[in-house]
């Protein structure tokens, strides 16, 4: 076969690739160079612990990330290049929740059935730098300290400190600079310790 019928070939694969998988007509064959399936469980942690952060309820988390993997199986516009896919996902899975809020209308139960679920030992990872957030501190205070910070602080905090990410990580998977990440965390940090100190005083 010469290099003009193995292009072909290759073409015809693609072709009934995109057809046996039903991808709409306007994705283009770089987006479907890109294994969506394997990237969304390669990103699955650290978008549950986005998602988790700003339900705070671990019932719903499972539905959100189900909501962001159909909505990033449907857009068309989906990134070419691996570099662009986490703060993609960011995105999406931050529309997924303010949608879960807009639709069930309760987060004020939600919040509250938060310290009523706190995760079992067997469910927490011991090893990560940040267990101290939901293991060490078992206090009323900083429960409810923390439920009462604002939910990005929170979420940046889960990220920080669950995840095990630095700035660079968390500045890549979230879409913003480094600086922006280092700002944010210092407030994150003065926003917990005020409120635990609201809290026992």
């Amino acid at each position: 076969m010469n290099s003009e019928s193995k292009d072909e070939f290759a073409d015809f694969q693609r072709q009934e690739a995109m057809t046996s998988l039903s991808i709409p007509s306007n994705v283009s064959l770089e987006q479907v160079a890109l294994d969506w399936a394997r990237l969304l469980e390669e990103h699955r942690r650290w978008l549950a612990t986005v998602v988790r952060s700003r339900l705070a309820n671990p019932n719903a988390v499972e539905d959100v990330l189900q909501e962001v993997a159909l909505a990033v199986l449907k857009q068309s516009n989906r990134p070419t290049k691996r570099d662009k896919v986490p703060a993609f996902l960011y995105r999406i899975a931050v529309r997924k929740v303010i949608n879960h809020h807009r639709v069930h209308g309760r987060q004020k139960r939600l919040l509250e059935s938060y310290t009523r679920q706190r995760p079992s030992d067997a469910e927490l990872d011991t090893r990560s730098p940040g267990s101290w957030l939901f293991k060490e501190e078992q206090s009323e205070a900083f429960q409810k300290a923390f439920r009462n910070i604002n939910s990005k602080d929170r979420e940046l905090l889960m990220l920080k400190y669950t995840e095990g990410w630095g700035y660079r990580e968390l500045a890549s998977h979230l879409g913003v600079s480094i600086k922006t990440i280092e700002y944010r965390l210092l407030r994150a940090r003065e926003s917990l310790r005020a409120a635990i100190h609201r809290e026992e005083n």
